[in-house]
Parts: C-alpha cells; structure tokens; sequence
C-alpha cells in the first residue's frame, strides 16, 4: 500500500512540474498552440492609391492644413477598397486675374478594420486650366469658357462647335485672363495618391 501511494505522489510531481515547464514556454513564445499569432503586410513605398472624395473642396475657400476625407477606390494588398482615409491640403491658391488657381492634397492615414494607420501620399497638384483639372471637372465654369473661345474664333454663335474641339487647346489662356475660375473639387471626384514612404498592415 505505501508503494501504491508513493507511485501516486511522484506522478502527481512529475505533472505539476511538465504543466510549469508548458506555462513556462508559453510564456517566452508569447502564445499557446491554440492561437495563432497575428500577422502583418507592408505596403511598400511607391504604392498607388484611388481615393474618392468624401468632402467638397475649392480653392476659393479652402486653407492650407484643412482637412478631407475620403474612401480608397481601388483595392490594394493590406488595404481593401471601402477603407476610409484622411489628409489636408498642402498647398492652395485662389483665382486671380493674369493667374490660375491651384489645389494640392497630401494624403495622411488609411483605417483597415478597425485600425487607423499613418500613412503619408501625396498627388499631383491641380491647377485650373489644365488637362488634369478639366479630366476631372475640376474648373467652375469651364464649359463657358469653351463657349467664349469658340465664338471669338468664329464670329458666329456656332463657334460653341469650336469652342468644343479647340477649347482644351486653349482653355489655359482664357482661365489666366480671367478672375473667377477657381479649382473646385466635388465629392465623388476620384485622385490617385502615392505613398511615400512604407507602412506594415495588420491582418
């Protein structure tokens, strides 16, 4: 009997000791082997990323270090469309007479399930009259201006027609000799911004 209850004590020893050596290595793994540990993703420098504006922007009234928000278009590796983002303008100029407006953005953190990453991107700036700001609609009353264009080159009230083919030649010209075009940007417009530097996403 005492040789059964000894047999009895040191399993119980030998357990209690292999459980504090698994508690033990759990705790330098940091984990257990019913849980996996989290992964990350980097998306590197370079990156291209379609944003949709969610805010209204002119260069009328906006300021430098305003802020804007957005939703990303275009799904990438690590940041799926839908995820909302966040930036201010760089850089802003109003429309005056001899001079174009212009409006620049920088793009400052994208939000991927419940997590808010900074993450620095900057776009091409737009300046009213040209090919980029009229892509994206961007001039107040550029259709106008092609209009004007177009008369004054044909004499005729046809010119529109003109205005319509040679307007984009020459849009630049009739937008710095006048004083109210300004770069006006609506919700829905779509920009592409560029990553400067890497940032590691959490899956």
């Amino acid at each position: 009997m005492r040789h059964a209850h000894w047999i009895l004590g040191a399993a119980l020893v030998a357990a209690a000791a292999l459980s504090g050596c698994n508690e033990q290595q759990v705790a330098q793994n940091g984990t257990s082997s019913n849980h996996s540990p989290s992964h990350s993703l980097t998306v590197p420098s370079g990156t291209s990323i379609d944003v949709t504006l969610g805010t209204a922007l002119t260069s009328e009234t906006a300021v430098v270090g305003g802020s804007w928000n957005g939703t990303v278009l275009n799904g990438r590796d690590g940041i799926p469309a839908g995820s909302s983002v966040t930036g201010y303008v760089t850089s802003v100029k109003a429309a005056q007479k001899g001079d174009r407006a212009m409006l620049d953005l920088g793009l400052t953190s994208i939000s991927v399930a419940g997590h808010r990453y900074a993450v620095h991107g900057s776009t091409e700036a737009i300046v009213a009259g040209s090919t980029r700001a009229r892509n994206l609609g961007a001039i107040a009353g550029s259709a106008a201006g092609g209009a004007l264009v177009g008369k004054a080159v044909s004499g005729t009230t046809t010119g529109t027609v003109v205005g319509a083919v040679v307007g984009a030649g020459v849009a630049t010209g009739v937008v710095a000799s006048s004083d109210g075009y300004q770069v006006v940007l609506k919700p829905g417009t779509a920009l592409m911004f560029t990553t400067n530097e890497a940032v590691a996403v959490r899956l």
